[in-house]
């Protein structure tokens, strides 16, 4: 087994050719480096100077080995770095989960913040609803979630990241459309696109308290998962629904959007963390993300 401290001997020694300026490289008297350079020559078997009167130069053996032992210094430093990188959270790999939702401005905004700030970290990019973000820590299958804020039986913690409006979505053409904003209980027995109770659980729970508050009992005609998927239906002309503003993004035609009048009800998006997490990439990234959603605010 090699000994780092003597192949550093030797390769200072080797670059030098001197043992004097070589010692004085190191920080140490001569004596002691040639002692160590002789240990590291006893434990290879070889020798690799050739010492001449007050001149030294490398043998064969010498050359072949200053190559591979500059190598090794190399990596040693190398690991050294990494491993304090990853000790304070500079490096190592996060797995991220997000929602369609956050995916179309949040998380890249966040992760070209990340670049810059931690280059190191290697993300690993997750997109999932929020009932499998929760379901995804619970089994310890990521690390950060972006998603609606949902009970959980593991300890999970969450911190607010952006808040928008819940606005109505109307086929083109509807006689809703013909109001600039709608009450809720112009809503009332409406065909209506629900979210699914299961899947789509913050909306649905969300829409139903809201419509329960003024009495309002539309008729739902599909429960469905997706966004998307509910814009097309309402485009499709088969009902209205109740969604937050950012699915105007999406750009569908032939859907029009409405605000509620009266209500300043909110959808939230959140990012989440297990709180006994220990990784110290995680841990650093959630500060970077936490600081990056305060300035983005402001």
């Amino acid at each position: 087994m090699l000994d780092l401290g003597q192949v550093r001997c030797f390769v200072a020694a080797a670059t030098e050719l001197n043992f004097r300026r070589a010692a004085a490289l190191l920080n140490m008297t001569q004596p002691p480096l040639s002692r160590q350079i002789h240990l590291l020559e006893e434990n290879l078997g070889v020798q690799l100077f050739e010492r001449i009167g007050r001149t030294v130069r490398l043998t064969t053996e010498g050359r072949v080995f200053l190559a591979d032992a500059t190598r090794l210094l190399n990596l040693s430093e190398q690991a050294e770095s990494t491993v304090r990188r990853a000790s304070t959270g500079k490096t190592g790999r996060v797995r991220i989960a997000f929602t369609g939702a956050a995916g179309y401005e949040l998380i890249p905004g966040l992760l070209v913040a990340a670049r810059q700030h931690l280059p190191d970290i290697d993300v690993v990019l997750l997109e999932m609803i929020s009932v499998a973000q929760i379901e995804g820590f619970e089994a310890n299958a990521i690390d950060l979630g972006f998603l609606r804020p949902l009970p959980s039986r593991q300890k999970v913690e969450f911190m607010l990241v952006e808040r928008e409006p819940m606005i109505v979505a109307l086929p083109a053409g509807h006689a809703l459309c013909a109001f600039p904003q709608l009450e809720l209980r112009q809503l009332h027995e409406q065909a209506f696109i629900m979210h699914s109770p299961a899947h789509g659980k913050y909306f649905h729970d969300r829409i139903m308290g809201l419509l329960a508050a003024e009495d309002v009992t539309p008729h739902f005609t599909q429960y469905i998962d997706q966004t998307p998927t509910i814009l097309s239906l309402v485009r499709a002309g088969l009902g209205v629904s109740i969604l937050p503003a950012s699915s105007q993004r999406f750009h569908y035609d032939n859907v029009a959007f409405r605000e509620i009048a009266g209500h300043t009800v909110h959808a939230e998006m959140s990012m989440a963390w297990r709180t006994d997490q220990d990784n110290p990439a995680v841990t650093a990234f959630r500060h970077m993300a936490a600081d990056y959603f305060v300035k983005r605010r402001a």
